[in-house]
This record gives structure tokens, C-alpha cells and sequence, in this order.
């Protein structure tokens, strides 16, 4: 049986618990959590503002990317 994680004042959540357990985010999730249009985020990428890692036509970014801008 597992043990449920109490939350402290030393949690330091970056992303809101909706995005716990994943790790790789893609430009439409990403944009939800930058309230920012899907196009902005590719706009973005293009600049080199955002890292992102191309896999076919799929673009990925991960999670500590999206935490340090967050931070």
C-alpha cells in the first residue's frame, strides 16, 4: 500500500499538479501552460527562446526547459 505524499511549505511546485508524472511536453501543452498560443510557442523554438528536441515532425520539450523559464 503506498503512502500518501503530504504536502510542506518546503514544496517548491513550479507546475501545477495537473503536469505531475510527466517529463516531455509538446507545443500544445506547453502553450496551455504559458496561457500563450500554440503558434507563439513554435515562434519561439524557431528563435531559439525555447529548446525543444525534434523527433520526425513532432517537437518536444521537457520539463526542467519549462521549469527554468518558469522560475
Amino acid at each position: 500500500m503506498k503512502s500518501a505524499r503530504v504536502p510542506n511549505s518546503t514544496d517548491k511546485r513550479i507546475l501545477p499538479r495537473k503536469w505531475d508524472g510527466k517529463s516531455v511536453f509538446d507545443v500544445p501543452e506547453v502553450a496551455e501552460i504559458f496561457d500563450m498560443s500554440p503558434w507563439a510557442i513554435y515562434e519561439a523554438i524557431r528563435k531559439g527562446e525555447l529548446r525543444a528536441v525534434r523527433i520526425g515532425r513532432l517537437l518536444k520539450i521537457s520539463r526542467p526547459v519549462i521549469e527554468e523559464m518558469l522560475a
